[in-house]
């Protein structure tokens, strides 16, 4: 008989035979391997019995890195038929992997907070004398129950934190480089997980090995156990796994590991986690401090910026160069913004349906628009010459300015400008609205020449996100309040006055605006459905807009016929005869005389002062403070717009141009304000929604929480320059067939565009928050960086400043919508040296830092 013996990487093998006794060889081996079906090994000599022995020593050297603990497991490998075979498979066990980032101390505000709640009342089991994982973590649940005297269910603990086989759940682990950059677990300590619903915080507990124990696949070293509990609901930032991160994280120091094995007392472990948090935050934040300075090599020196002013002359000076570098940046990649994507079927899609969608929402506003315009300037200004102005200006821009991804329109803030102009010209100075209005642009157009060309958009760095997201959501929020009021406005003329009470007007008018609005968020949201492929879900959605205008349309004819629903081309919003395309203003410079246009406008006022008298010097100032006024409103909304689009997340590669933009909308309004047509400049929400028309968009996963993420943009002129073109030839469909548009419509068209653009914003996002449940947080940056109070303090004051625009925008007194503007500049200083004096600069820079 020959014995064998090799223990190596915990395997055994015994070999008994004899070559004199052939017929009752036999081969016996016990191996200390965890395998689910060992092969039947069998011989006829001792050679052969040898042979298969090398071939059981090499399956396990393929298991050494298993590790599981001697003896644990018994097995005989036999040609007798009297062992019996292994049982099939009762269940399964599903394991997955996933690699996650070590938490950012300097960052994360709930790093710190996570282990100063631990050292409130530290929950340690020193030196455990247990050498099963199932005894030790009972043990830990227990002195968790003790120290933190709550009503905790040992054995439901347990069962959370237990896999049937005896191992671990869920947990995490520290993963270490060895040589070869192959990555292996640290085998060292273990961050095991569970949850429970008797628990209504997060409890930790720490258990200290007296000597390291092998407890199963990939913890062979283990000295040191915690143990996390957290509630079954709770918030993403304070769940088990985001927990785990913090003490994977504090744990992922050899010396502190160290440390913590070799203390003698509950306090002196507490003392050196304590002392441990502190060297982790100090050491992220040396290294984030490094990698500021790194990327500062080449920029202005600390003195220099502790002069902004004289940096912003500097920046500045001499006056043109910044448009000359505007102009030369863009000249290049002229012609590559015509033929761009033409060769690429997938962009000639994009394109197409990004022209439709550009089409219908800047046509139906316009109208809408046109109403309001004529309306509140008695239709001195009306749908055609909105619709005419939108044209012009649009096909100017797409093709001279900067930026053509930008989108120019006519806006609600204009439109209130407008009625303003006309009151001074009517109320105050009795003098010839069209006259006046052209003086007003004129100089509006002057200062903002001026403003391009001595570069002062470079002021616009000191514009962050949260300014950029309060006048986007006043832009939403002026839609909602003038389609509200159009609503409004129908109940108290027709309900119920002195001649008795006519209640299907208002009530078709209600169905009429807010069936296109919910008709429009339904077909837009489709694109979440699981119907249709996602290519026909996301066509669909794009006409979302158009299609629930026309399914209104034809509902509300046949269904209100005979009401007389209010129409743009109706006799109260149009002129008489209607304004044609070759139509030019015929100004009053020297007062109106006996002009029965003028008579008419006067007593449609209800103004008794009788035909408009001459531009006076009075009047004259007056038209230089308002164009400077209105100059202010354009430079501050046409280069928040910009902004939007130029955004570092939008991944453009041919460059910004503010000053060359700046220049051809005060272009564009020269021209529109000489023929009587409305203003316009870059627009929201319009330019960032054909951003995203332009854009491949990929869903991306964080922290459980789903963002689209842009990949790339495609940078054309095609597609403003032919949906403004289209605007033009709808000129022709007037009054047919765009007649059969309501008024009502046409307002629900605005209610959508400004509650569709609401999601866009992180600030509406962040006002939701304050109603939104704890537990049902997104794991969004700003939210794992940033405290609770921080985030919602931030999202208050950004409130009292919409507000305050609100109020002043809104309000019945027509003079202090002329501090309007100047209080859109003030929230960049307010913004910059206020707030910062409130909140920390590395909260700012989570909440503010990037779009």
């Amino acid at each position: 008989m020959a014995d064998v013996y090799q223990n190596k990487s915990a395997f055994h093998a015994t070999l008994n035979g004899s070559s004199k006794d052939a017929e009752d060889d036999s081969l016996s081996l016990e191996m200390d391997c965890d395998i689910d079906s060992p092969p039947t090994l069998g011989a006829n000599s001792a050679f052969g019995a040898l042979r298969k022995m090398a071939q059981v020593r090499s399956l396990a050297t393929k298991w050494k890195k298993r590790a599981i603990k001697k003896n644990d497991l018994n097995m005989a490998f036999s040609d007798s038929p009297n062992i019996p075979r292994l049982e099939h498979c009762h269940s399964m066990n599903w394991t997955k992997r996933k690699a996650v980032p070590l938490k950012d101390y300097h960052d994360e505000a709930r790093a710190t907070k996570d282990i100063e709640k631990f050292l409130e009342n530290p929950c340690v089991l020193m030196k455990s004398k247990h050498t099963l994982l199932p005894d030790i973590i009972n043990e830990m649940i227990e002195h968790i129950k003790t120290v933190k005297k709550i009503n905790l269910n040992v054995e439901k603990a347990a069962k959370s934190v237990l896999a049937d086989d005896g191992g671990l759940m869920e947990c995490v682990q520290g993963l270490v480089y060895s040589r070869g950059s192959d990555v292996i677990p640290e085998k060292s300590f273990v961050v095991a997980l569970g949850t429970t619903p008797t628990v209504l915080e997060t409890q930790t507990c720490f258990s200290v090995t007296h000597r390291p124990f092998n407890l199963g696949d990939g913890l062979s070293e283990v000295k040191l156990i915690c143990l996390i509990l957290s509630p079954m609901k709770s918030k993403q930032t304070k769940s088990g796994i985001e927990v785990g991160r913090t003490y994977t994280t504090l744990l992922s120091a050899n010396s502190l590991r160290r440390q913590l094995y070799d203390a003698k007392t509950v306090e002196e472990f507490v003392e050196i986690v304590k002392d441990g948090c502190k060297l982790v935050q100090e050491r992220q934040t040396e290294e984030k401090e490094k990698e500021r300075l790194e990327q500062m090599v080449g920029t202005d020196t600390p003195e220099e910026e502790e002069r902004p002013v004289k940096k912003f002359i500097k920046s500045i000076w001499p006056p043109g160069r910044l448009l000359y570098n505007d102009i030369k940046r863009r000249k290049k990649v002229y012609l590559s913004d015509f033929s761009d994507g033409f060769n690429d079927l997938t962009s000639v899609k994009k394109y197409l349906n990004a022209m439709m969608f550009l089409y219908f929402t800047l046509l139906l506003p316009v109208m809408a628009f046109g109403v309001i315009n004529s309306y509140n300037t008695h239709k001195a200004i009306e749908t055609r010459k909105g619709i005419l102005a939108q044209a012009v200006g649009g096909i100017i821009y797409a093709l001279f300015a900067g930026q053509p991804l930008s989108v120019v329109q006519c806006t609600i803030p204009i439109v209130l400008f407008i009625k303003l102009v006309y009151t001074f010209s009517v109320s105050l100075f009795n003098v010839d609205f069209l006259t006046f209005y052209t003086l007003v642009g004129l100089w509006n157009g002057i200062f903002l020449v001026v403003y391009a060309v001595t570069g002062v958009s470079k002021i616009m760095a000191y514009c962050s996100r949260s300014t950029e997201e309060i006048v986007g959501i006043f832009t939403s929020i002026a839609f909602i309040v003038d389609s509200l009021k159009y609503v409004s406005k129908q109940f108290g003329s027709y309900w119920c006055d002195e001649s008795g009470c006519d209640k299907a007007i208002p009530l078709a008018v209600f169905l009429t605006t807010f069936g296109v609005l919910l008709v429009s968020l339904a077909i837009n949201n489709f694109k979440y459905s699981p119907y249709l492929s996602s290519t026909k879900r996301k066509l669909v959605a794009e006409y979302g807009l158009p299609f629930s205008v026309l399914i209104l349309s034809l509902v509300t004819g046949i269904l209100f016929d005979g009401l007389g629903l209010e129409h743009f081309t109706d006799e109260q919003f149009e002129q008489d005869p209607p304004y044609s395309l070759f139509s030019f203003p015929d100004f009053k410079w020297n007062g109106c005389g006996g002009d029965s246009d003028i008579s008419k406008r006067a007593a449609a006022a209800d103004d008794s002062s009788g035909p408009c008298v001459a531009i006076s010097a009075g009047s004259f100032i007056t038209s230089i403070a308002l164009g400077f006024i209105t100059s202010m409103l354009f430079f501050v909304e046409a280069n928040v717009a910009a902004s939007m689009v130029n955004n570092p997340h939008n991944k453009l590669q041919k460059g910004s141009a503010y000053h060359l933009d700046l220049l051809v909308t005060a272009l564009i309004n020269i021209l529109l304000s000489v023929f009587g047509l409305p203003w316009m400049h870059a627009c929201l929400p319009h330019s960032p929604m054909h951003v995203r028309a332009l854009a491949d968009i990929e869903e991306r996963v964080e922290h459980g929480y789903a963002s689209g993420v842009v990949v790339k943009v495609r940078e054309t002129r095609t597609t403003t320059l032919a949906a403004n073109v289209l605007v033009l030839i709808s000129m022709l469909l007037i009054p047919d067939p765009l007649h059969y548009i309501s008024v009502p419509a046409l307002y629900g068209v605005l209610l959508f565009i400004a509650i569709s653009s609401l999601g866009d914003f992180q600030f509406w996002g962040r006002v939701l928050l304050l109603f939104t449940e704890q537990s049902l947080y997104p794991a969004v940056h700003y939210v794992r960086k940033v405290p609770q109070k921080v985030i919602h303090t931030f999202t208050m004051l950004q409130l009292f400043q919409l507000l305050v625009l609100c109020g002043l925008s809104f309000s019945g007194v027509a003079y202090l919508k002329m501090l309007f503007p100047f209080i859109i500049i003030s929230l960049m200083p307010i913004r910059n040296l206020l707030i910062p004096k409130i909140i920390k600069e590395t909260h700012l820079n989570a909440l503010d830092g990037s779009h």
